[in-house]
């Protein structure tokens, strides 16, 4: 997963977007392009051949519309501010991707092709694991047929559509719409059905749902990493259609999430998940207050309703959602205890009450962060054999949250094979003054 600060990049849940921003044509000229859209976007003509895979289809003669090559990167001229769109319709074996993006941030992921074309886009279990079903109020689903335990990989996806997030503050409402409705009719045919079936009405609802609507309630951000500009960064937010399409929200999911560096979409079962169970993911930090997550999912992903999810509503016993709302006060007011190194109230006891408490409010998604904050509390006050173990733990739940190759995962293994070496060890003893530095 990706929400802790300590490991991985958080997810930001977004909310209100602001509407500045100016429509503008990229790389312009002393005179105007020929032609252009009639969305209103700016583009230069491109006065070359187009070749037609089984996966494209040409644009109806005389329309004017522009269609990217089959092979390679396109860089389509359409811009909105400093924001043009960039495709590879053959990227990732033919599944193909679209970028909003800018140039800078467009160079980063155009040097990760081969990456994108050894990424596997398929179901990791075998056939007959799950069947698809139909949930009221909440869409389809995937539930199992067989047992799957807990670190079992079940699928693996590259983005469709990665859009910087700054078009959601940057742009105005307008332009944002025609952007985005442009950047996904250049994908491939079949990825664009597979895009375009989450659009499809909410509920009681007629109308389509736009492209910012489905972007915003699968809010899986990925930051690019370094920016030349210090003004700018590099932060996307990137859509899995087969996510979003099978996998419904749970704020207590049994199954974990992260994106590699190849930008690929990683599912993993966090919690055994036993025949007849759902296949769930949190779209949002799960230690986010229950009413703040309720009123996300009404907005985002609930056909206008609360979250129905087991640990929103307890099945109606208030009395037990009332309980659950004090656990996870209480455990937030310990992580962040943990997390402040100079913290002077933290004790064995507490440790072991915050652990208690992820265990009592089933965060198996969460067990990696939990399990460092651990080990690392245990070794500030000198307690080398459990912080030992937590590392340990920690190890093995970040491979699972994280992935085999995560950065995070190798620091933990080097603070796993030396405990006492470690810059932890008695750190808050050496600050009382009760150990020698």
């Amino acid at each position: 997963m990706t929400w802790g600060a300590s490991s991985l990049g958080r997810i930001l849940v977004l909310g209100l977007l602001s509407t500045q921003g100016v429509l503008a044509e990229s790389d312009a000229k002393a005179d105007p392009p020929k032609g252009g859209s009639k969305e209103g976007l700016a583009y230069e003509e491109i006065n070359k051949k187009t070749v037609y895979s089984e996966n494209a289809t040409a644009p109806a003669a005389g329309s004017g519309a522009l269609v990217p090559p089959v092979d390679g990167w396109w860089y389509s001229k359409v811009c909105a501010d400093k924001f043009c769109i960039f495709t590879n319709r053959r990227l990732a074996n033919g599944r193909g991707m679209v970028m909003v993006t800018t140039m800078e941030d467009y160079q980063k992921v155009e040097r990760q092709e081969d990456a994108f074309n050894k990424a596997e886009n398929k179901f990791q279990q075998e056939d007959g694991t799950f069947e698809t079903v139909d949930l009221p109020d909440r869409g389809t689903a995937l539930k199992a047929k067989k047992a799957i335990r807990r670190g079992k990989p079940v699928m693996s996806w590259t983005p469709a559509l990665v859009v910087h997030k700054d078009v959601f503050d940057v742009l105005r409402r307008k332009e944002r719409t025609r952007i985005l409705d442009t950047a996904v009719r250049y994908l491939p045919d079949e990825t664009q059905q597979k895009f375009n079936k989450q659009r499809k009405p909410l509920g009681p609802l007629s109308v389509e749902r736009s492209i910012e609507s489905v972007m915003l309630s699968s809010p899986f951000e990925y930051d690019l990493g370094y920016n030349y500009n210090p003004e700018m960064h590099s932060k996307h937010i990137l859509n899995f259609p087969e996510i979003n399409n099978l996998l419904p929200h749970d704020c207590r999911p049994n199954m974990a999430w992260y994106i590699d560096g190849g930008l690929t979409m990683r599912t993993v079962v966090a919690r055994r998940i036993n025949p007849g169970d759902e296949l769930t993911v949190a779209y949002i930090d799960p230690f986010i207050p229950r009413p703040d997550r309720s009123l996300w999912v009404k907005n985002h992903r609930g056909f206008s309703k609360p979250c129905p999810c087991q640990a929103c509503t307890h099945g109606g016993d208030a009395e037990a959602v009332k309980k659950a709302d004090a656990r996870l006060e209480e455990l937030n007011s310990l992580f962040k205890e943990l997390k402040n190194h100079d913290s002077k109230k933290v004790t064995p006891q507490l440790i072991a009450r915050f652990l208690d408490l992820v265990s009592q409010e089933r965060l198996q998604v969460k067990l990696a962060d939990a399990y460092e904050y651990a080990a690392l509390n245990y070794n500030y006050i000198g307690m080398d054999r459990l912080a030992k173990k937590y590392a340990d733990l920690a190890v093995q739940a970040a491979m699972v949250e994280e992935g085999h190759e995560a950065n995070n995962v190798i620091a933990l293994r080097i603070m796993a094979g030396d405990i006492k070496g470690h810059y932890s060890y008695q750190y808050t003893l050496k600050r009382q003054g009760k150990v020698k530095s």
